[in-house]
């Protein structure tokens, strides 16, 4: 009889062990669920950020935007970027298929990535690539990837670009060619 018993309890206690096994993996998986949910979806955004003299200091637009809050970024659909110069001028766009910002204002821009100059008649008019990290405070961009920068009368080809807005500095790190076009 006492066997009984010691075998009806050790059936009992491993019913329970494996209902709270089974219990503690639902919880997980549903905590890993919960993190690929957004906490919120905007569609057609436009944010605007001003700095402490009221001048207009960021400019972003995106077709659609989802924030993560547990995993720490935002994702973003069609984005556009317009940054400023020194003096305050909207100065280049920088658009791509996807991208996605993290808390410490870094940006990676993925897909189609076009950087476009808003001054007329500069020396650069656009810069592509397929990738680009783009650092928002210092309005820094840095890609391994091939690049092409377009100007007035030339196209230089590479592979790598470290780029600054305020500076106004742009480097390419492996050049692969560069061609001159001259128009009648």
């Amino acid at each position: 009889m006492n066997a009984w018993r010691s075998l009806l309890l050790l059936l009992g206690l491993v019913a329970v062990v494996w209902y709270w096994y089974d219990r503690s993996e639902d919880t997980s998986t549903s905590l890993t669920d919960r993190e690929l949910i957004p906490d919120f979806v905007a569609e057609q955004l436009t944010r605007i950020v001003y700095n402490e003299q009221g001048q207009l200091s960021e400019l972003m637009q995106a077709k659609r935007m989802e924030h993560y809050d547990l995993l720490g970024f935002t994702q973003l659909e069609k984005p556009v970027f317009t940054l400023q110069d020194r003096a305050h001028n909207l100065s280049w766009q920088a658009s791509s298929n996807t991208a996605v910002l993290y808390p410490d204002d870094k940006l990676i821009l993925d897909g189609a990535v076009l950087l476009q100059n808003l001054i007329k008649d500069d020396l650069i008019d656009r810069v592509q690539t397929s990738y680009l990290e783009m650092l928002l405070p210092s309005e820094q961009f840095v890609t391994d990837e091939e690049v092409q920068i377009i100007g007035d009368g030339f196209t230089i080809s590479g592979r790598g670009l470290r780029a600054s807005i305020l500076q106004q500095t742009i480097e390419i790190e492996n050049h692969i060619r560069t061609d001159y076009h001259h128009e009648p």
